[in-house]
């Protein structure tokens, strides 16, 4: 995070600017998602109209934190949003579709983001990320920029097949790279990432019951219990303990049987009970038991 926000003020002092050649927003978005996905980067975009206006905002240079009437007709801020983002200016024109597709879909703060006249950080399939408060007063635009700055390499084959074919296989296996994702992030966008991951985990339930799929009882209940992973992600080891005591083990789909003995590991390992986590950490994959120590090291 450090090394990140030394760049990131290197490119506003002007330090390295030349790197990276401010230029117009884009204002096809879905040429803006194929570049995203391209140069593993997330999307920075407003409204049109919204451009139009003054966006005053704080940014910091060589003498300290400054305010900028609009953040639109500064260079360095500009250079800064294309070093770390695909701009993007959307048209008031595509609002009908754009809401028709999240419209009864999403909650109410995702809506009330999408809508408002502010800035919207999508990923490179146009679903936003940034659904947490984000102070306005003032709005420091570094801080936003150093917040949202991911690089997506981590997802770039899900996102690409994802992008090439929308079907269960392919929304499931993102969904489920991205809560491996929200592992690796900063804790400040954690729980948006693994909000994120919840939307395509919701468009992989539609799609398993429209698709012919030999173990559609396993996947059902495999999305239920990765639904509880995502607590385990935000450090709720006790909630999932409480909805995992509800659970039948001889009930269990052979699809999940690792997954169920990472979900009990994983939470003891967090309630510092290794008694009862050596009882299950037999039962669970290599690859699970790595995923269960990144979960027990990240920091709250």
């Amino acid at each position: 995070v450090l090394m990140k926000k030394t760049v990131l003020i290197l490119l506003l002092f002007g330090l390295s600017i030349n790197q990276c050649i401010a230029q117009e927003w884009m204002t096809s978005l879905e040429v803006a998602k194929r570049l995203a996905r391209v140069q593993n980067k997330l999307l920075f975009v407003m409204w049109e109209e919204s451009t139009e206006y003054d966006y005053p905002v704080f940014y910091s240079d060589e003498k300290g934190t400054r305010y900028y009437t609009d953040l639109f007709k500064d260079d360095n801020i500009n250079k800064a949003i294309w070093a770390y983002f695909v701009p993007v200016k959307l048209s008031e024109w595509t609002y009908p579709d754009l809401f028709n597709e999240i419209k009864n879909v999403r909650t109410d703060r995702y809506i009330e983001i999408f809508q408002d006249e502010g800035i919207k950080i999508m990923d490179p399939n146009g679903n936003i990320l940034n659904t947490a408060y984000f102070s306005s007063d003032p709005f420091n635009i570094d801080e936003f920029i150093l917040r949202y700055s991911l690089n997506t390499s981590f997802l770039k084959p899900q996102l690409i097949n994802y992008a090439k074919v929308k079907n269960f296989n392919t929304t499931y296996t993102l969904a489920s790279k991205y809560l491996d994702f929200a592992v690796l992030v900063d804790k400040k966008v954690r729980k948006e990432v693994t909000e994120l991951s919840t939307i395509y985990f919701n468009e992989s339930k539609g799609l398993l019951e429209e698709e012919s799929n030999d173990n559609k009882e396993g996947f059902r209940q495999r999305l239920v219990l990765l639904d509880l992973k995502k607590d385990l992600i935000l450090k709720r080891p006790r909630k999932v303990l409480r909805q995992l005591k509800k659970v039948d083990e001889n009930s269990i789909n052979a699809l999940n049987d690792s997954l169920f003995a990472f979900l009990y590991y994983t939470s003891y390992l967090l309630v510092n009970d290794e008694n009862k986590a050596a009882i299950w950490k037999s039962k669970v994959s290599l690859v699970d038991l790595k995923k269960a120590e990144l979960i027990v090291n990240i920091n709250n």
